[in-house]
C-alpha cells in the first residue's frame, strides 16, 4: 500500500549496516543522513544504538514480577524479550519503588527520528546475538563516530533476585549481581511503532550535589521539616555520602591476613574500577565476626533517621574516587545546609583490598589513590545505595 503511512522495505538489510533515523539502513555513509545505529538482526530487525553507557548499576536487589528467571547461562539465551523485560522493570519500579538505573537510562535515550521509551535493554539472547557480531558491529560502529563495543554488559534477562546475566563481548554469559557496575547499549526494533509511555521524573530527581533526606527524597535547596541524612555525590546510581566523616583515625584491621571474598587488587587503574563498596563491606563484617575491621565497622554501623546499622557502608576505591570527583558539589551542599566540607587533613580507607598487608586508600585533597599497611589509621566515610 502506498501513502505517507508505507514501511520502508527492509528486505535488503544486512548485519554490520548503518541504520538512519528515518529508519532506513545502507552499508555506506550517505551525507545526507543521520546514523543513529547498527544493525545486528535482520530476522527480528534489531539495530544497537550508536551510544552507551558506563558504569551502570542494575538495580536494588529483588525479583522483578513478569521477568522469567534462568537458572544457568545456557538457557538464558532463549530469552529474546528485551522489550517486554525492560517494560516489566518499568512497571515494577512504578508500583513498588526502588531504583533502576539501567532501565531508565535505556527508555530516556532517544535520537533523531526516535522518542523515549522505544529503545530498551537487550535480553541475553538479543545480548549474545551482538556479542556474536560484534567485530562486523564495530566496524561499523567506528565509521558512524560510535563507540566500540567492549567489556561487560548487561541484560535484562534475571538469573534471580539478585543476579542478572552480563555477557564479556566476545566472551559467555555470566551472573553478576544487580548492584554491579557494567555497561549498556541501548537496542531498538527498527520496524516496530511499540514504545513505553514513559513518565519517570517524578519518581527519580536525584542529582549529584543534591541533600538526601531521611524519606530518601532529594532536593538542591532546604526543606524544611525534613531531616538531611548525606548527600548525593553520583545521581544516576543513586549514592549518597554521609554529612560527617569518622571524628577518629580508625585502622582498616586484618593486617596480614587476605580476606577471602574480596578481590585484590594490584594497580590503580583496575583499583578504581571497583564499585563493590556494599559487598566488600559485608565480607569485612562476616568474616571472623566481624572482628577487627575499625573501618568497616564504623561505616556498618553508621545509621541517621531513616536508616540502619547494615544500610551504609565503607566505599569502594572506585566509589571513593567518584565521591573525590564530585567533592566540589558535595562540599557546596554541605556549606549550604551548614555542615562541614569534608576534612582533608588526612586520607581515607576504602574497603579495597591491595594484598594481604595492604588496603586501598584516597587523598582527597589531590585525589591521590595508593595503598598501605593496613595498620594504618585513616578516616571512614561512609555511603548509602539509596
Amino acid at each position: 500500500g502506498g501513502g505517507s503511512g508505507s514501511n520502508p522495505d527492509y528486505s535488503n538489510c544486512k548485519i554490520g549496516d548503518i541504520l538512519y533515523s528515518d529508519m532506513t539502513c545502507n552499508t555506506n555513509m550517505i551525507a545526507s543522513k543521520t546514523p543513529i545505529g547498527v544493525i545486528f538482526d535482520t530476522t527480528n530487525h534489531l539495530a544497537v544504538a550508536k551510544d552507551e553507557f558506563a558504569n551502570l548499576v542494575w538495580g536494588v536487589t529483588g525479583d522483578i514480577s513478569g521477568i522469567q528467571n534462568y537458572a544457568n547461562s545456557s538457557t538464558s539465551t532463549a530469552d529474546w524479550k528485551g522489550f517486554i523485560n525492560t517494560k516489566a522493570i518499568y512497571d515494577y519500579e512504578k508500583s513498588q519503588g526502588g531504583y533502576y538505573p539501567l532501565m531508565r537510562n535505556a527508555v530516556l535515550y532517544s535520537t533523531t527520528g526516535t522518542s523515549q521509551g522505544q529503545w530498551y535493554v537487550p535480553a541475553a539472547g538479543e545480548l549474545q546475538s551482538i556479542s556474536s557480531n560484534k567485530d562486523v558491529l564495530n566496524t561499523t560502529l567506528s565509521k558512524i563516530g560510535g563507540t566500540q563495543m567492549s567489556g561487560g554488559h548487561w541484560s535484562s534477562s534475571e538469573k534471580d533476585g539478585s543476579n542478572v546475566w552480563t555477557i564479556s563481548m566476545g566472551g559467555s554469559m555470566s551472573a553478576t549481581p544487580k548492584v554491579g557496575r557494567e555497561k549498556l547499549r541501548p537496542i531498538i526494533n527498527y520496524a516496530s511503532a511499540d514504545k513505553l509511555n514513559v513518565d519517570l521524573n517524578k519518581i527519580y530527581a536525584c542529582n549529584t550535589g543534591d541533600i538526601l533526606y531521611s524519606d530518601k527524597t532529594c532536593s538542591a535547596n532546604v526543606v524544611s521539616g525534613k531531616t538531611p541524612i548525606g548527600v548525593v555525590f553520583d545521581g544516576t546510581n543513586r549514592l549518597a555520602t554521609s554529612l560527617y566523616s569518622s571524628s577518629s583515625l580508625l585502622d582498616w584491621g586484618g593486617a596480614g591476613t587476605d580476606i577471602p571474598g574480596i578481590t585484590n587488587i594490584g594497580d590503580t587503574s583496575k583499583a578504581k574500577q571497583d564499585f563493590n563498596g556494599k559487598a566488600n563491606t559485608a565480607v569485612l563484617i562476616s568474616y571472623a565476626s566481624g572482628a577487627g575491621f575499625p573501618a568497616a565497622k564504623y561505616a556498618y554501623e553508621y545509621k541517621t533517621e531513616g536508616t540502619k546499622a547494615g544500610d551504609w557502608y565503607l566505599p569502594a576505591i572506585g566509589e571513593l574516587y567518584e565521591l573525590y570527583q564530585n567533592k566540589e558539589a558535595v562540599n557546596n551542599a554541605l556549606t549550604t545546609f551548614g555542615y562541614p566540607i569534608i576534612p582533608e587533613n588526612e586520607p581515607y580507607w576504602s574497603s579495597s583490598e591491595n594484598f594481604t598487608y595492604h588496603a586501598w586508600m584516597l587523598y582527597f585533597s589531590n585525589g591521590y589513590v595508593n595503598y598501605d599497611h593496613k595498620s594504618s589509621a585513616y578516616y571512614v566515610r561512609p555511603v548509602l545505595a539509596f
